[in-house]
């Protein structure tokens, strides 16, 4: 009797296994869609700042977003943040300070100094929650109480978390924008290098929630507190 019974529940277990699976091939395209949208989420924000995420190097195009978020008075400064290297790692060609090359081209756009900063963070373990910590730091002192993120594709919901569990304490309060450098949401899914990415920034996504780098949540749905 028992063995029947089991059997029945294994044949139900078995089937709902197999519909859910036809289910999400069916929908595999509108269920990637709405997955690369929580990874890499954009909105149109006014804030005091806007937070450029680099690496050793930074982007044109990610600049160039910001800066045009600053031209049209969604932003009232830029904050473009480095990874602090040593020489020898730069990237090949950039001889001088990297950072001066990047005011000065910021210059040539029209921007005026009081418009935008360069820093330099610390490369420590885990390296995106403690370039949140020190940006935001910095800009409590200034009185900032609110950013934009720019940050690039996938990588942009891990860091939103970060910046926003240490920027509640501070009152500092984020608003993550996405930048895709060389696809896009609607055709990432058919793109080696959006496939890849995806995948690693969902493992890394997790690998700092179970490590208790930030909080076990997707998003924060209150606000600083006052």
């Amino acid at each position: 009797m028992k063995n029947g019974k089991s059997k029945w529940i294994l044949a139900g277990i078995c089937l709902l296994v197999l519909l859910t699976s036809i289910i999400v091939y069916i929908f595999r395209d509108a269920i990637l869609f709405k997955a690369g949208c929580f990874m890499a989420p954009v909105g149109d924000y006014h804030a005091d700042v806007a937070i450029i995420e680099g690496s050793d190097f930074v982007s044109t195009g990610i600049v160039m977003r910001g800066v045009n978020l600053l031209l049209s008075g969604k932003v009232k400064r830029l904050v473009i943040v480095l990874q602090n290297i040593a020489p020898k790692d730069r990237p090949y060609g950039i001889n001088g300070n990297y950072k001066d090359l990047i005011r000065q081209k910021l210059e040539n756009h029209g921007l005026k100094e009081m418009e935008f900063n360069v820093i330099t963070v610390p490369v420590r373990h885990p390296i995106t929650l403690n370039e949140a910590k020190v940006v935001l730091q910095g800009l409590s002192k200034e009185n900032i109480k609110s950013a934009v993120l720019l940050s690039t594709g996938f990588h942009t919901r891990r860091s939103y978390l970060a910046y926003q569990h240490e920027g509640l304490p501070l009152q500092i309060k984020i608003f993550p924008y996405a930048y895709f450098p060389t696809y896009n949401l609607s055709n990432w899914r058919v793109n080696s290098s959006g496939v890849r990415d995806f995948e690693i920034e969902v493992l890394k996504l997790f690998y700092y929630m179970i490590s208790g780098y930030i909080p076990l949540k997707f998003s924060y749905s209150g606000t600083p507190a006052e």
